[in-house]
């Protein structure tokens, strides 16, 4: 009879987990042990990839992931709306082209593609970024640039952000059965206050860690040039969408001209908790629990329609006010083997379950509402994004010498299945009575439902022989994604084939790399890898049929690709370490939103359940996202640490450089060049420290210098590649300068500060400016529209951008005790 290939699978786990040894006899307290020696050599960072530990997070005073990469020139942020973020750009792209994992589990797309931007990102009646996580949780963060499907899959096309979050392991032990942290501290930049605890125990076979955290805080504040009333000269100066009469106006009261930034007050809440069980000296379970929750109320007065006068000086009679909520929910179990022979050295099998929710909430509010009293309306609306996953994987270590050449392998499988749903609610209901309806509820949902499933698997080889340093990685994809049947879906958005839509797509990436360490502590290194990112639902079957924007869906979407080829050199000793490198990435496939010219319009008849031509025949302007682009990205990174005690300073005494230069262009489908707005400009910081040889107190201070973004390296769309981003031109070089340090008093409490932009510059980041919107009601500053409604950007001032500058110097203080 054949054993099933499962029970030998499931056989084969217990018996590497729980061996059996012929030879059991007591030991000879008396045997000596044989002296071993061990010498090693140090070995250079992987390039492109920076690791940062919970303790230089802490030093650092990280409080949001803007924080956490303050120092790396070559990351950025991407500004999402409302103070929320949209993951992360590295080499010259951005948001879902960035990889970001929480324990190896992908976290949750964004809207963001360009068809769902052109339509719905310019009025902020969603969340629509991607989901945010509690930095308090995390142990440790590797930031890796450059193509990398081999460790995160579909997305990675640029880099990947991973995050390893605290375990029980980390810090108790049989030896050592508890610890304990308390942490609280205070941002002036947005007055947030935050408190953390950490609690971590063992008894016999059994340890926890919890982790909880709290945080409460407002709008970050900008660097106004003064107050917000200024004087304007030149009666009749075009202001707004018309001419003004009066010469003075208030430039920073409401709607788009306010140059202060929207109120707004959040409160998040994070529960991390592991529960942990030692079967045996080399077996582990751990359980994990996470949730994590932020809402985020903004009382909008820069929205478009936030003044009821073009001068700015009078809200409009209705005032809107938004919730943003982050939902975040993990229930995960993993297994740990170690074993002394067989296939592996160590082994962890794992599932995890994941909900993300991106909700927000609009009210419309009368302003008048006194005077109307039981007659006033409150229109009430929530849009809620809603991705479920569930994912398992297993994946191997394995370490073997022969002789002269050290073999070390990892290997795996994995798989997911992941939803996108949405909700959409509206209704107007009276202000004094909320439960009495003044309109229909409208439930109807214009985004398609959709599921996706994933299947891969890796392996990965670090050969050593001698000087040299072999690496050679693979790893498969395999993707199937598919529409799902939604009642509410509006019949008149129906494309046809869309109803029970599926696409496939498959994809080998590898990693190739070889370090020369061609003198004791100095070596050549290089590596090539490549990756890949499937479209997103939305991308291949988002469809908005109109006769002023028609937009086609795609299933025939190809994924883009990536290859990352890169050449360094790294050393190290004594007196500190240095590596540099360069780069060049190469892209092809991008997906763009392009235009068709205009096409017939087609619509669904409900009644006949039938497609039917426009009864007049119209053509409407017809676009889809097609795969046309590809670029191609330069660079060079420096990174160095001095540690100058050994050069005759004290010691504790260091030095500090990080820099970035990258360069690049985008190939349009129709071969014309032009530039990439998610390209960082160039970027330098230089760091001079110290710190106590007893590690009782430290110093640092950080001078962080920032290239202006040249309007010549700018498109102003994707359409329009000839003319820069208008808003380019305000930005300009600026130098920061930071201070920080702690001091730790006695064994257990350490007390933080640090003193932020000491001088005071002003200063807009590119982020910032590339963030701003030319349609829509939010995030939005005057344009100088003519009486046709065109922009002057040439010559038009943008009054409301001041609402955009960085924080001016500001402070941050921490104090955590440690037991």
């Amino acid at each position: 009879m054949k054993t099933p290939f499962k029970l030998g699978a499931i056989s084969l786990l217990v018996l590497h987990a729980f061996p059996v040894y012929a030879d059991d006899s007591p030991p000879n307290n008396n045997q000596e042990l044989e002296t071993v020696k061990v010498r090693g050599k140090r070995t250079p960072a992987r390039l492109g990839e920076n690791k940062t530990k919970r303790e230089k997070l802490d030093q650092n005073l990280v409080q949001d992931i803007r924080d956490m990469v303050r120092y790396d020139p070559s990351v950025s942020v991407v500004e999402g709306g409302r103070g929320a973020s949209n993951g992360f750009a590295i080499r010259g792209v951005d948001k879902d082209r960035v990889a970001i994992n929480i324990d190896g589990l992908a976290q949750a797309e964004s809207r963001s593609s360009e068809a769902f931007q052109e339509l719905f990102g310019g009025y902020g009646n969603f969340n629509a970024n991607r989901n945010a996580n509690e930095l308090e949780n995390i142990a440790e963060v590797a930031v890796k640039k450059g193509a990398d499907s081999i460790g995160s899959g579909s997305g990675a096309l640029g880099g990947a952000v991973e995050f390893k979050t605290k375990s029980p392991t980390d810090v108790v032990s049989e030896d050592q059965p508890f610890a304990a942290s308390a942490k609280t501290g205070y941002t002036s930049k947005n007055r947030e206050t935050m408190t953390s605890m950490d609690v971590a125990g063992r008894i016999k076979n059994l340890d926890a860690r919890l982790v909880y955290t709290h945080r409460h805080g407002h709008e970050t504040k900008n660097h106004p040039v003064s107050q917000d009333t200024h004087n304007v000269i030149a009666q009749g100066e075009q202001i707004g969408d018309r001419k003004r009469g009066e010469s003075v106006y208030n430039l920073g009261a409401y709607g788009k001209l306010r140059s202060s930034p929207d109120p707004q007050h959040y409160r998040s809440k994070s529960t991390l908790f592991k529960l942990g069980y030692h079967l045996n000296e080399n077996n582990y379970l751990l359980g994990t629990f996470d949730e994590y929750r932020q809402d985020r109320t903004t009382h909008e007065l820069s929205n478009l329609w936030g003044s009821r006068s073009y001068s700015g000086t009078e809200p409009s009679n209705e005032q809107r006010r938004r919730q943003d909520v982050t939902y975040t929910k993990r229930r995960g179990i993993a297994y740990e083997n170690r074993a002394e022979t067989g296939l592996w050295d160590k082994l962890n099998v794992g599932y995890d379950k994941q909900n993300i929710q991106m909700s927000t909430m609009t009210w419309d509010i009368p302003v008048n509402i006194a005077q109307t009293g039981v007659n006033s309306e409150v229109l009430y609306m929530f849009r809620r994004i809603t991705q479920d996953t569930a994912q398992w994987y297993a994946k191997a270590d394995k370490d073997l010498n022969f002789n002269k050449i050290q073999w070390n392998m990892s290997y795996g499988i994995g798989g997911s299945k992941a939803t996108n749903q949405n909700d959409n609610f509206s209704v107007s209901v009276k202000a004094f009575a909320p439960t009495m309806l003044t309109s229909n509820r409208g439930d109807s949902e214009f985004l398609i439902e959709a599921q996706s499933k994933k299947h891969h698997a890796f392996i990965n080889n670090v050969f050593r022989v001698g000087d040299f340093r072999i690496g050679v990685g693979g790893r498969y994809d395999w993707i199937k994604m598919s529409t799902l049947p939604n009642d509410k879906f509006i019949k008149a958005m129906t494309q046809k084939g869309l109803n029970d839509a599926t696409a496939k797509f498959k994809s080998g990436n590898t990693a190739l790399s070889l370090d020369w360490q061609f003198a004791p502590n100095w070596a050549v290194q290089s590596k090539v890898s490549t990756a890949f990112r499937a479209p997103t639902t939305d991308e291949m079957w988002l469809a908005f049929p109109h006769p002023e924007f028609n937009l086609k869906a795609n299933p025939a979407l190809k994924a883009e690709q990536a290859r990352n080829f890169e050449l360094g050199w790294a050393g190290g000793g004594k007196w500190g370490n240095v590596q540099v490198s360069g780069f060049q990435t190469r892209y092809k496939d991008f997906i763009d939103l392009a235009y068709l010219g205009n096409e017939t319009l087609e619509y669904f008849d409900g009644k006949t359940g039938t497609f039917q031509p426009e009864v007049s025949g119209q053509k409407a302007p017809t676009y889809q996202n097609v795969n046309q682009d590809k670029a191609t990205i330069k660079g060079v990174e420096l990174n160095g640490r001095l540690n100058l005690g050994h050069f005759g300073l004290p010691q504790g005494t260091f030095g500090t450089l990080t820099a970035s230069y990258q360069k690049g262009n985008m190939t349009k489908g129709n071969g014309e060049k032009a530039a990439m707005n998610a390209l960082q400009p160039f970027g330098a910081v230089l760091g001079l420290g110290y710190e106590h040889p007893e590690q009782k107190w430290g110093l640092t201070t950080n001078i962080s210098y920032t290239k202006a973004k040249k309007p010549s390296d700018t498109i102003h769309s994707n359409e329009d590649v000839r003319n820069p981003w208008p808003y380019a031109r305000h930005g300009k070089n600026y130098t920061l300068v930071d201070v920080l340090g702690h001091y730790n008093v006695g064994k257990h409490l350490t007390v933080r500060a640090g003193v932020f932009n000491v001088l005071n510059k002003r200063h807009f980041t590119w982020d910032s400016l590339r963030s701003i919107r030319e349609f829509g009601t939010v995030n939005r500053v005057d344009n100088c529209n003519n009486s046709n409604g065109a922009p002057q950007h040439a010559t038009c001032a943008h009054n409301g951008i001041q609402r955009f500058t960085a924080p001016a110097r500001h402070f941050a203080l921490s104090l955590q005790a440690k037991f």
